[in-house]
This record gives structure tokens, sequence and C-alpha cells, in this order.
């Protein structure tokens, strides 16, 4: 029965998906229904009971309404673990009136001794690679344990920072990557992920920054980066204070200035993006810096 490939129609049950699982990417679902138009569903989806997702503590939610289920309903839902966007994009052909009438198909997982958790971090990590952002997203739907960095992770991300920059921003290293994700999601807790103390710093910072700059310079690695060179170079009894001044100079900057950060482009065979960027910081960093010390004399 459970290696049976059934279609929507035959299984009678209504689909739901796990709370947390990667949001429905627009783009995607387009390109899954110009592909479905022409060729249907070429590989089943895999499902689970719902009952069993939840007796193994995860999080059950209606696939359309996000509405909780328990175990009251639990028997009339199977959970998607895969195939999302291909289940979305199916529906919508259906009702489009498109004449489109083509079965979707789905199918219990082989391995029938594999929790959910670990089958959705395997699918999704080696069969059907997931973004940083999904799995940041995936292991704050598994893991139960209170883990305020990889909240703040998400939290970026969720903005369209890029996994390396929420990294960087927060921790001040890069130690995080999709990796260390995919095990959280198995069970396997890097202590990396229990790190608090850069996030206070990181977030003000990044605060500071939002001040003047566009939110989108700051999404990728290359601020954050010239912001861990500086701490980095400072003594460690300096460490405190160039963190103050850093957040200082970020309030200070001129919208002149941020354009010029916020359109910095590269020249082929000469000078890379980050490199104009970092100069330009740089530059802007040490008048600033000029200036409080010659306040300071005067004072």
């Amino acid at each position: 029965m459970k290696k049976t490939i059934f279609s929507l129609s035959e299984l009678g049950k209504r689909i739901a998906k796990l709370a947390g699982n990667r949001d429905q990417d627009l783009k995607i679902v387009k390109s899954k229904k110009a592909s479905m138009i022409d060729n249907g569903l070429l590989i089943p989806a895999i499902i689970v009971d719902a009952i069993d997702a939840i007796n193994q503590g995860l999080d059950v939610v209606d696939f359309w309404t996000n509405e909780p289920i328990t175990e009251a309903n639990a028997a009339d839902y199977v959970v998607l673990v895969d195939a999302g966007h291909r289940f979305k994009a199916h529906m919508e052909l259906l009702s489009e009136g498109v004449g489109y009438d083509k079965e979707f198909y789905l199918m219990y997982p082989l391995n029938t001794t594999m929790s959910i958790a670990k089958m959705l971090a395997v699918i999704n990590t080696v069969t059907n690679l997931w973004k940083g952002k999904d799995l940041g997203n995936g292991a704050m739907m598994i893991v139960k344990e209170n883990l305020p960095l990889l909240i703040a992770i998400c939290e970026l991300t969720k903005r369209g920072y890029s996994l390396d920059a929420a990294v960087k921003w927060l921790t001040f290293q890069n130690k995080i990557n999709k990796t260390v994700l995919a095990n959280a999601m198995d069970g396997k807790i890097n202590d990396c992920l229990r790190f608090t103390t850069g996030i206070e710093r990181g977030l003000r910072l990044r605060d500071a920054a939002k001040v003047t700059l566009d939110e989108s310079v700051l999404k990728t690695r290359i601020l954050p980066d010239w912001l861990i060179t500086k701490y980095d170079n400072a003594v460690d009894a300096n460490k405190v204070l160039i963190i103050k001044t850093l957040e200082d100079f970020f309030k200070s900057l001129k919208r002149s200035d941020a354009k010029l950060i916020e359109e910095a482009k590269g020249k082929r065979g000469e000078t890379t993006k980050e490199q104009v960027i970092y100069t330009k910081l740089d530059e802007l960093f040490n008048a600033f810096v000029a200036e409080q010390s010659k306040a300071e004399q005067a004072a």
C-alpha cells in the first residue's frame, strides 16, 4: 500500500504542509505551470501522513489556509514533504480553464524508517537544493531549542539578505553555512548556532548603516566584510571603541556619499565593484576619524 503511486483523486485526502516550510516562489510556480502544461507531472510528490508528522513533533498546517492541523483532524490530511510548487501549479492550472486535464501523483517515501525531519533535510540538500534562506526556515521549523541567532538570521534572510551577509552581520564570522543549517534540520546543532554575543552589535551597526544607505547595499557580504576587517585590525583594547566609531561613522554619512557607494561599479580587468566600495568607505571613514580627532583636540 505504501509503495503505491496515487493520483490526487484516488488518495481522498486533503493536502497539508509543514509549518515554516519554504514560501512559494511565484516565479517558480509560473515556470512549473509552463512545464506541466506540456509534460504533466514527471515525478510523484512525496507525502507522509499528517498524524505521523504531528507525532514526530512537527507543526502541520493546511496547505491553503495555514490553519493548524491537530490530532483531531489529522486523519483527513497528508503532508507534502516536497513538490509544493508543483502542487500549487497543478491546482492553479485546473482552476484557470486552460484545457489542462493532467493528473497529480503522490507516493509515500520508500524509506519507511527515516524521520520526517531528516527526510526533509536530505530531499532539500541533496536532491532538490534549497537556498540558504530556505534552509534557515527549515531549521527554524524543526529545531525545538531556542536559538536567538537562528531566529535573527531568518529574520534577515526573509528581508532578502544573503545567508552569508546575515551571518556576518550577526557574528562577524562565516561559520554558519548551508551544511550547518542542514545538520540542524537533522538534529545535529553546531555550537556556532548557540552564539549570541554578537547579535546586538551587528543589528546596531546595520541599523546605523540604514540611516543613510539603501538597505539593498547591506544585503550582500560587501559591507559586513569591510566592517569585520576594521574590527579584526583593531587591538583588543579598542574593540569596543571601533564598534562605536563605526556606528557613528555610518550615522554621519551624507546622502551624496551614500549614493557613491550604492552606485559603485567595477571596471573589467582593472578593479571590482567590491574594491571600489572598500576604497570609498576607507576614504570616508579615515576622513571621519580625522575630523573626530581634530574636534577632540580642539575641545
